[in-house]
């Protein structure tokens, strides 16, 4: 017990009050006191196989920098936004001035009906105008027909080029 009182580190971790019977509980507490020191170090052990180094961090730290520039530059900025959105009103402006209104194209409607209608009766005026003259000149032809007919029904030759057949001649059926 004396040297154990001599030795100042050992007078702060051991009671000197403590028989020496106790000695031996001691040394099971310590060897009870130890493996679970040891159990406890496996553990953490363990754990930090599972966790991530300072040089785990700081790649992933510079992988992540990477994606953020690389986000950063595919990225529009507000103004980008703002610039776009403006174009886009401008030109949906220029569309909507070129655009017929639903009037403009009712007024557009009212004037083609009347433009078809005025076309029609012209039409129409025309075909009567037509119908009348092609009655005068056919009326014509077949009088010239028969004045001609008059003066060459002696000639038989002449019948011919006129398309009549010839007396006692029969026309062909066509």
């Amino acid at each position: 017990m004396k040297e154990r009182d001599a030795d100042p580190e050992w007078a702060l971790c051991y009671d000197s009050s403590m028989p020496e019977a106790n000695d031996s509980n001691l040394l099971n507490f310590i060897a009870s006191t130890v493996e679970a020191l040891r159990v406890r170090v496996d553990t953490i052990s363990e754990q930090m196989a599972g966790m991530a180094t300072k040089v785990d961090l700081a790649n992933l730290r510079d992988e992540l920098r990477e994606e953020m520039a690389t986000i950063r530059d595919v990225m529009a900025t507000k103004d980008d936004l703002a610039r776009l959105e403006n174009q886009m009103k401008a030109d949906l402006a220029r569309v909507e001035s070129q655009m017929a209104t639903k009037d403009g194209l009712a007024r557009l409607e009212t004037t083609l009906h009347g433009e078809f209608e005025r076309v029609h009766i012209r039409i129409d005026s025309l075909d009567r105008g037509m119908g009348s003259r092609m009655g005068l000149i056919e009326t014509d032809v077949s009088r010239l027909r028969s004045v001609l007919y008059l003066l060459v029904k002696d000639k038989p030759d002449m019948l011919r080029l006129l398309g009549q057949p010839t007396p006692g001649e029969s026309r062909p059926q066509g």
